[in-house]
């Protein structure tokens, strides 16, 4: 018989609710948030045949439960918790549960599987994305430091700061100008301290963020070098392009990739009038990397990119507007170059 389980996801168990090609509830039971209990839900379905799961929480809560279900050979389907809402409101029983929640996540795949993406992505593919955003986190968290050394000085009218504070050199000449302020006041010994402890936290995270792009550069190389000989695509910028990519069977073709990346335009038409608005949804992270290619690419006179670019500046378009015309279209090379290399690579694809 063919089944559709839902699973509403929680810190310590897990609502599971089995429906049939029709809807109907077949079973429903709560199961603890452990092997055990992820072994308890698998059994409850092993009488059937044909059995697709979705889950809600599938990067959290029911991390663990997807990893169990996977080396199972089960196939398993992100449920986003709007489809949820949407489905648990056309409900004919008001109210919420998680046992309501769970026959709403398995009735969005029963209806909506073909849109849902998959439970199933590549180890290194996950790896890089990892590796990405913990850079990401210590950049940002570095010129937090950097801003907070910068106001300390500026409130002891230190004048001339070197223009980069990511240099040991750079921070070297802001302590020892800083220092000639010690014991002139008890404030000015705070600010004093305030920029030694940034200027050691920005050392501290340039060198964790060196040691992350050394690691990058091979693992990329490795997985995607076709990727780098795009104009604009460092081995960081290939990191998030590929980490960020998620599976790319859930993509139909380009069009779907570029939605993905929150590149392609949104339809905004009513009757005579015919428009697109800017797309605000996607992976943030893959319309910055798209960004980060736009402008290297613009900036390059002769090059293709910068070609097409004027081109639709001498159209009439804004720069904010040609900008985004050529990230959708770098949206198509990137998602063929990303085809052609994380499908190529069956044999290291696992649950991750």
């Amino acid at each position: 018989m063919k089944v559709v389980v839902g699973v509403d996801t929680h810190m310590e168990s897990h609502a599971v609710v089995v429906l049939d090609s029709v809807g109907a509830v077949l079973h429903s039971i709560s199961v603890k948030a452990s092997p055990e209990g992820y072994a308890l839900a698998i059994a409850a379905v092993a009488p059937y045949e044909d059995v697709a799961w979705g889950i809600e929480g599938s990067g959290s809560y029911g991390r663990g439960l997807v990893d169990a279900l996977l080396r199972a050979g089960s196939i398993v389907y992100e449920v986003p918790g709007a489809l949820t809402k949407r489905h648990r409101k056309n409900a004919s029983r008001r109210g919420k549960s998680d046992a309501q929640d769970a026959r709403a996540i398995a009735e969005a795949v029963l209806r909506d599987r073909e849109r849902l993406p998959r439970c199933l992505e590549m180890d290194e593919q996950q790896a890089l994305r990892l590796l990405y955003d913990r850079r990401d986190r210590l950049v940002r968290a570095r010129t937090e430091a950097i801003n907070r050394l910068r106001g300390a000085a500026l409130r002891l009218d230190l004048r001339n700061l070197p223009t980069k504070l990511t240099s040991r050199t750079a921070l070297q000449t802001v302590l020892r100008t800083s220092t000639s302020f010690r014991g002139t006041s008890y404030t000015a010994d705070a600010l004093v301290d305030d920029i030694e402890d940034a200027a050691a936290d920005i050392e501290r995270f340039g060198q964790r963020i060196a040691a992350i792009e050394k690691q990058l550069g091979p693992f990329v190389e490795r997985i995607a070098p076709s990727l780098l000989g795009l104009r604009g695509v460092s081995s960081v910028v290939a990191a998030g392009l590929i980490g960020h990519a998620g599976l790319l069977e859930n993509c139909r073709n380009a069009a779907a990739f570029a939605m993905r990346a929150g590149a392609a335009p949104v339809a905004c038409s009513s009757g005579r009038n015919q428009s697109v608005r800017v797309n605000t949804g996607g992976d943030r992270q893959l319309n910055r990397c798209l960004h980060t290619i736009a402008i290297t690419q613009v900036r390059a006179r002769s090059h293709a990119g910068r070609v097409y670019y004027d081109r639709k500046r001498a159209e009439g378009k804004t720069h904010r507007q040609a900008l985004r015309a050529l990230k959708r279209q770098l949206a198509t090379i990137v998602f063929y170059r990303l085809v052609s290399t994380l499908q190529g690579r069956p044999d290291e694809r696992r649950a991750a």
